[in-house]
């Protein structure tokens, strides 16, 4: 499994990919109730490309990644 370098988690466009269509995914399921997701919603996400890209993700990272997201308009 991958780790960091450093101390940055670094995302590639198929891991940032992935990671908005579970989001889209979980939006239409109801698991963001508000502004945010749930917790549970990060825990998911975080296996899931944990396991896909074989790395060694984090909740914060996803959360991280997400607030640049929305920053970029991506």
């Amino acid at each position: 499994m991958k780790k960091c370098k450093g101390k940055h988690f670094t995302w590639s466009k198929p891991m940032s990919h992935m990671l908005l269509e579970i989001l889209a995914e979980d939006a239409l399921k109801g698991s963001k109730p508000s502004s945010t997701f749930k917790v549970e919603s990060f825990v998911t996400m975080t296996t899931e490309i944990s396991q896909k890209f074989n790395v060694q993700c984090e909740p914060k990272y996803m959360d991280n990644h997400l607030k640049i997201v929305k920053k970029k308009g991506e």
